[in-house]
């Protein structure tokens, strides 16, 4: 990693703007592929900052880290490093809709992210990007290169735009506005400016923060106490275990006082005051939004999370605001535990530009300009994983565009970074898209647990795993074949299995092994009972895991590819005038509101909806049919 002050002119294959999540994963996807790279950002604060909460993961999200990681990513990494505590969502459930989380030290986080590029090669220039310069008639534009600020003009081949809220972001507070990314930092106006000039259809996105509060001014006595995992679950297949001290964290909630504050001052802020007019993620509304909407609602969950291992600073989950200083400082005294909270920065809202998605080919390439590319939330998507992942692909696809190389997309089917690129590519998003599981229809195969077996042999490919995951993944993955070959193999009759005292139905069918591992009652312990030999295999507790997971859905796997094969041919459906969607278990509220809004007429048109994703309309040809 390589440093640049001076001005003279750099040559580079793929250059990126934005040091952010989406940047940091797109340099090294670039760079490990053979291109000459590098990232061009305000100052060295950008690289890796967790602008918002300290925390990565959780439903959907832990699954996109999986899978950044299997393909070589650093995020899992990183946050392996810095974790201080680690949960496993939904863990009562099965696998494919458990999801890995953890509270990150986001000091730790930054640091152990520039040492990752450090190793890495990748150059760093720190100054504002001013414009774009292309070559070739209107229409047939090609990339030439970056002119900016400080440094002149920067020639690349690709250029990959990761501006997060930068891009003609404004801060929100009370009455007060400003233009910045985030507190503290700058917004990238001239590059909005070249959007509009170009012609992209853009539109604007908000999203918003808590205050910050000191750690030594809550009173836990009062708050609930919030474990993690007694052995935690790390993110990356390449770390063995988590060596960072757990950290608990707590919880509070709002009450009537706390809402009757807020509902006094909603006229102060900006969401209703007629100032921001656009739309912010549906699941992490304000607190002005929660105490508008859900007004029969009493109270609401404050998740209090440390911001660093010492948890000096604390970042109150649950009660983000744009509301003035001196409202959200009388807020935040009422609620249990807060009475003698000192506020480090107070929350606030932004709002800034987007580029809409249906300006890219699904390898994030601009459809206008030939060798630019965006990813992350310049394409409406919110959070860090989101963007990582948009990333990781843009710096995959962006590479390869130089080595004349077809682009890589990958299909829903195989990965939840299939799922969030198919989704986003279709266009037409009006508010921050957020990955879920019930976005996925093959969600029962693009488990957490399995993204290496999914993804790392498509890394291997490409050349964006290191020495290390390569050889780590041929021994896991021929470990695997062989028990699982092995396991096929060996065969009994129901009889024999209920001799070792499993519940099986009596049919006379002869299972395999490897059959019987998957039912809920049967263990590898009743296995090896069966077949002694089993034990030469020699399997460490992990694989076991996975071989039993593996099994267990396999045998639902089938049922699941029927029904999708079924809903590609009922397209032609029609669905009732008077259709109440809101009785369909399973949608979410966003998709309610899209097909009221829409009211298609069949299956076919609620599927080709702009965000609509075939999971939904999965769900809506069962409900359709019943």
């Amino acid at each position: 990693m390589n440093v640049s002050r001076g001005t003279k002119i750099k040559l580079f294959d793929v250059l990126i703007i934005g040091g952010g999540h989406a940047g940091v994963e797109a340099a090294v996807m670039a760079s490990r592929i053979g291109a000459r790279t590098g990232i061009l950002t305000f100052s060295s604060q950008d690289i890796g900052v967790m602008s918002c909460n300290p925390a990565m993961g959780g439903l959907g999200k832990g699954h996109l880290i999986r899978e950044i990681d299997a393909m070589g990513g650093v995020m899992g990494l990183a946050s392996d490093k810095s974790g201080i505590q680690f949960r496993m969502l939904n863990k009562t459930r099965g696998e494919a809709v458990q999801g890995p989380r953890a509270q990150i030290d986001r000091n730790k986080y930054q640091i152990n992210i520039r040492k990752i590029l450090s190793k890495e090669k990748i150059d760093l220039i720190y100054d504002e990007a001013l414009n774009i310069e292309t070559t070739g008639p209107k229409g047939s534009e090609v990339i030439k290169g970056v002119q900016t600020k400080n440094h002149g003009k920067i020639i690349c081949k690709s250029l990959i735009i990761t501006t997060g809220t930068f891009l003609s972001g404004k801060i929100f507070q009370g009455s007060q506005t400003w233009q910045a990314g985030r507190i503290g930092s700058n917004a990238s106006l001239k590059l909005a400016d070249y959007f509009k000039e170009k012609k992209f259809k853009t539109y604007k996105l908000k999203t918003g923060t808590p205050p910050r509060i000191l750690g030594n001014s809550i009173d836990y006595s009062k708050c609930i106490v919030q474990e993690g995992d007694e052995v935690p679950t790390p993110f990356s297949f390449l770390t063995k275990r988590i060596q960072t001290e757990q950290k608990v964290c707590h919880i509070t909630h709002t009450n009537s006082q706390t809402h009757k504050i807020i509902k006094k001052d909603l006229k102060y802020s900006p969401l209703y005051d007629g100032s921001i007019k656009s739309k912010g993620p549906r699941y992490c509304p304000s607190i002005e939004d929660k105490v508008k909407r859900f007004a029969d609602k009493e109270s609401h969950q404050i998740f209090l999370e440390p911001e660093t291992e010492n948890g000096k600073i604390v970042y109150p989950n649950g009660i983000s605001t744009s509301l003035p200083k001196s409202a959200q400082e009388s807020f935040i005294k009422s609620i249990l535990g807060l009475e003698k909270a000192e506020i480090s920065q107070f929350g606030y809202a932004v709002e800034y530009d987007c580029v809409d998605s249906h300006e890219l080919y699904e390898n994030y390439e601009s459809k206008r300009i030939k060798g630019l590319f965006l990813a992350g939330q310049i394409n409406g998507t919110t959070g860090y994983e989101e963007a990582a992942a948009q990333g990781l692909l843009a710096g995959i696809n962006a590479a390869r565009h130089i080595q004349n190389k077809a682009g890589v997309i990958i299909d829903r089917s195989k990965a939840y970074l299939g799922v969030l690129t198919s989704d986003i590519s279709r266009g037409g998003l009006v508010e921050p898209y957020r990955m879920f599981t019930s976005r996925a229809e093959y969600r029962l195969l693009l488990r957490a647990d399995n993204a290496d077996e999914r993804l790392t042999d498509l890394a291997v490919e490409l050349g964006t795993a290191e020495k290390k995951r390569i050889r780590d993944w041929h021994i896991k993955k021929e470990t695997i074949k062989k028990a699982e070959e092995k396991l096929k193999d060996l065969k009994a009759s129901p009889q024999t299995y209920s001799n070792f005292g499993l519940k099986i139905n009596h049919d006379g069918k002869k299972r395999s092994a490897y059959e019987i591992l998957g039912y809920k009652d049967c263990d590898w312990k009743l296995i090896l009972s069966v077949w002694p030999k089993l034990r030469k295999l020699n399997l460490n507790k992990k694989i076991k895991k996975q071989i039993k997971v593996n099994s267990f859905y396999q045998r639902y796997l089938g049922k699941q590819l029927a029904e999708l094969e079924e809903l590609k041919k009922q397209k032609g459906l029609l669905l009732n005038h008077d259709v109440d969607f809101s009785q369909c278990s399973g949608l979410s509220n966003e998709t309610i509101e899209l097909l009221n809004k829409h009211r298609p007429k069949n299956i076919g048109d609620a599927s080709r909806l702009p965000g609509m994703t075939p999971a939904a309309a999965s769900i809506l040809l069962r409900f359709v049919r019943k």
